[in-house]
């Protein structure tokens, strides 16, 4: 995971949030993401895959506090969703501090674990910016970083780029397109 200096200067400390001392206590999440959500930050704005600033809702920082069918207390936290798509959010499980994805469109709410914890998806975050930077005027560096890129990602999540259909796995076959 980026330290918050590495955010700050990729993305610039406008377009970062980091949650208070009293958002983290209320949201209840692991120690390793509350590190992430309140000292390194979320990009406010990572293009084209990630914003907080969602249209309708659920509402960033949304919490929803759910039992589920077995009696076990669950949390998710809304931290943002695609850039244009309502219907979908990413969400922070509390507890298990997993990312997933939802799709709220249907009849019932589909979800998709896109990462493992905040941490990892904030890093996929940055390296994606950050390919984005080094590359955006030179097609012959842009192809190098890529592949870079890829490997990098895949490194540090595996799980992510398991299927074809995949929130990542479809993010990296969008990029290369």
């Amino acid at each position: 995971m980026p330290a918050h200096e590495e955010m700050a200067a990729l993305y610039g400390r406008e377009n970062l949030f980091t949650a208070s001392a009293a958002e983290l206590e209320k949201f209840a999440l692991t120690p390793k993401d509350a590190e992430a959500l309140g000292v390194v930050g979320l990009p406010t704005d990572s293009s084209p895959f990630f914003t907080t600033q969602v249209e309708g809702g659920p509402e960033f920082l949304a919490v929803f506090d759910v039992t589920t069918s077995k009696g076990v207390d669950h949390r998710e936290v809304v931290i943002g969703g695609p850039p244009g798509d309502p219907g979908m959010r990413f969400s922070l499980s509390a507890y298990e501090g997993f990312i997933t994805l939802i799709q709220f469109d249907g009849p019932r709410p589909k979800g998709e674990v896109v990462n493992n914890n905040l941490g990892e998806f904030i890093e996929f975050l940055y390296q994606i910016r950050l390919h984005e930077t080094r590359s955006a005027d030179d097609p012959a560096v842009r192809d190098e970083s890529f592949r870079e890129l890829s490997s990098r990602l895949r490194a540090i999540d595996p799980f992510s780029f398991e299927r074809p259909d995949d929130w990542w796995f479809m993010a990296l076959e969008f990029m290369r397109g």
